[in-house]
């Protein structure tokens, strides 16, 4: 149907049908204008398939519209909104909810029954064709929550071959089903993406929270559509739930939290009245009504509420100035304000301060009070792990290894402890973990500040200079 501008009439012709595009595998159509759905909360873009093709039903275009409000020009956030753009090309191409049915096995049969017009059962409640259980299986799990209660919590799993063998792997859970798919967010995140409590900055999550990747599990996903071959070298790691077993995908992360040894973290909790619908994983937390606990959860609705920390940003009234993202060095601040000796960019990582860090110079001595965790560069050596402060580098034997560091950089004196964090986490080859020797690097002589402090030197000839005036006029008098 074709509608003039007016849109008072509507006839049945429309543009003449053309040879479409050659050579060309697959079609975006891209925009950036305000829509309906670019004014509800934190949508910063959204895609979809538009056309299939007509034997094996594979997207052959697609659109994605960026909301321009959402829209960041800050250098900070580039990476941020090139991973957004990313995730919305892969929703087109195959990973929703309504293409989930269409999916075909290696042979290209349908994973999912079809009628004698060719396509499967349509679902009108949610409005997609319906899969078979060779694609998306229920499964209900034991839930623990506050209070020793344990609910039944229905999940639903992605079962294709490739992404359970994949999440068998990442998980080293050798009974695990399939992937989650998320249970939250209402229409365009509920089943749209992985589950946000297991696969955390996974990049086909269903919100950013920090450094998103895409892992093999999103690529053996698009390669168990049927319609693609994953290049799974150019797959990015992910540490999330690596090697955590089966409690850790399978159970609450009230159960997982309890396991572990406990240890005080910084964690933004949040008032939510829907928390009680399963998120009630605190048993105690300090100025809060035993009554009220069951109102308060982590702050990410999608996670299934469940604690953890994440990526913050720093705003001076209101304007965006950098955020914690270690990778990226224009968070780097400024030498008067670095108080941990920290260091950011593409080879940096978050790493655990046993104390406050001190900087000092001559006079000055300043302290940051919200200290905990700080950006610092690592590298891989066949010694071990190494983390760099200041240019020096410090070798980590052993997981958990305090380093006390003391350097001097541009006329300031540094002093602090770090933590080191198991060497797996960074490296792909590593030593077995040994004690330090006595002589390693984390002791060095005591600094004499004033003869090191460049202030003080620029501040001694500023004295110098301001005095020759007076001396030549002494020396002038006692000459007459």
């Amino acid at each position: 149907m074709l509608c003039n501008n007016t849109e008072k009439y509507c006839g049945p012709s429309g543009p003449p049908d053309s040879g479409g595009i050659r050579n060309t595998d697959f079609v975006l159509y891209v925009s950036a204008i305000i829509t309906e759905r670019c004014s509800q909360e934190n949508i910063v873009a959204y895609a979809a398939y538009c056309q299939l093709e007509a034997e094996m039903d594979r997207p052959i275009a697609g659109y994605a519209n960026l909301c321009p409000n959402m829209i960041s020009t800050q250098p900070q956030e580039f990476a941020g909104m090139l991973s957004t753009v990313k995730h919305e090309i892969i929703h087109a191409l195959g990973f929703s909810a309504g293409l989930f049915a269409l999916y075909r096995d290696d042979n290209g049969d349908p994973l999912t029954p079809r009628y004698i017009n060719g396509l499967p059962l349509f679902n009108d409640s949610l409005g997609v064709y319906q899969w078979s259980d060779r694609v998306v299986r229920t499964v209900t799990r034991n839930w623990d929550v506050s209070g020793s209660k344990t609910l039944q919590h229905k999940v639903f799993l992605l079962v294709t071959p490739r992404v359970t063998d994949e999440v068998r792997r990442h998980f080293n859970c050798p009974i695990l089903e399939g992937m989650e798919l998320e249970n939250q967010g209402g229409m365009g995140t509920e089943l749209n993406h992985w589950e946000k409590r297991l696969l955390e900055n996974e990049a086909m999550t269903g919100s950013h929270t920090q450094n998103r990747v895409f892992s093999r599990i999103t690529l053996a996903l698009m390669e168990d559509t049927g319609w693609y071959r994953a290049n799974y070298s150019m797959a990015q790691r992910l540490d999330w739930g690596r090697g955590k077993g089966c409690d850790f995908v399978m159970k609450s992360c009230k159960f997982w939290i309890d396991q572990q040894s406990r240890r005080i973290e910084c964690l933004h909790l949040i008032f939510c009245l829907s928390c009680v619908s399963g998120g009630q994983y605190f048993d105690d937390i300090p100025g809060v009504l035993p009554l009220d606990l069951s109102h308060y959860g982590g702050a990410v609705e999608i996670a299934d509420f469940c604690p953890f920390t994440q990526e913050f940003s720093w705003h001076l009234s209101g304007e965006y100035q950098r955020s914690s993202d270690c990778t990226l060095a224009q968070n780097q601040p400024a030498t008067s304000r670095n108080y941990g000796a920290e260091r950011y960019g593409p080879d940096s990582a978050c790493l655990e301060q046993r104390s406050v860090f001190v900087m000092e110079q001559c006079m000055k001595r300043m302290s940051y009070p919200d200290w905990g965790s700080g950006c610092y560069q690592v590298s891989c050596s066949p010694e071990g792990l190494q983390v760099w402060v200041e240019d020096s580098p410090y070798l980590c034997t052993r997981s958990g290894q305090i380093l006390t560091i003391r350097a001097n950089s541009n006329g300031w004196y540094y002093e602090g402890d770090l933590v080191c964090p198991p060497c797996p986490d960074f490296c792909d080859m590593c030593p077995p973990e040994r004690e330090p020797p006595p002589d390693n690097r984390t002791r060095l002589a005591p600094l004499d500040l004033c003869s090191h402090s460049s202030n003080l030197v620029v501040t001694l000839w500023l004295l110098l200079l301001n005095l020759l005036p007076l001396l030549a006029g002494f020396f002038l008098c006692v000459h007459q």
